[in-house]
């Protein structure tokens, strides 16, 4: 059966990157919710800034959002820089954050339709957990688990 016969999907993505230092030893984490499914996903980045961290965070949460076939994905993230620049709202100086501002702008043609929202640190505890996870994990690496609610 072709995609565009089956029910649309939607997806909750939160995001986060942490970084021992700035620049420093860094993990991007992601969690994924869709239905009563929840994808929980570690990256270790290397030597990364926070804010690089961050964005590592964002891509990767995309990336396994359309892996897994969401249509319309709602982000939330605790990094106000990230979200305000991904949506448009404030300009991207740094090179480096621009070139994965434009990565992530990329992903975003992958779904029907895609928000953002700034949430408070405490409302991130889970994904903060998983980029606290990724800081071990070799570079390029990423780990996945989930459960179903």
């Amino acid at each position: 059966m072709s995609r565009g016969n089956q029910r649309e999907r939607y997806g909750t993505l939160e995001f986060d990157g942490a970084s021992s230092g700035n620049p420093g030893k860094s993990g991007a984490g992601a969690v994924l919710r869709s239905g009563n499914e929840v994808h929980r996903f570690s990256q270790g980045l290397g030597t990364q800034t926070n804010n690089s961290a961050e964005y590592k965070g964002l891509i990767l949460g995309m990336k396994e959002a359309s892996n897994k076939g969401i249509d319309h994905l709602e982000i939330r993230g605790d990094s106000k820089l990230v979200c305000e620049q991904f949506a448009g709202k404030w300009k991207v100086n740094n090179p480096n954050l621009r070139e994965l501002r434009n990565e992530a702008l990329d992903l975003k043609g992958n779904f029907k339709s895609v928000t953002v929202q700034h949430v408070p640190r405490g409302s991130n505890r889970d994904a903060d957990a998983q980029a606290s996870r990724g800081k071990n994990l070799q570079p390029g690496h990423v780990e996945e688990d989930y459960y179903y609610n």
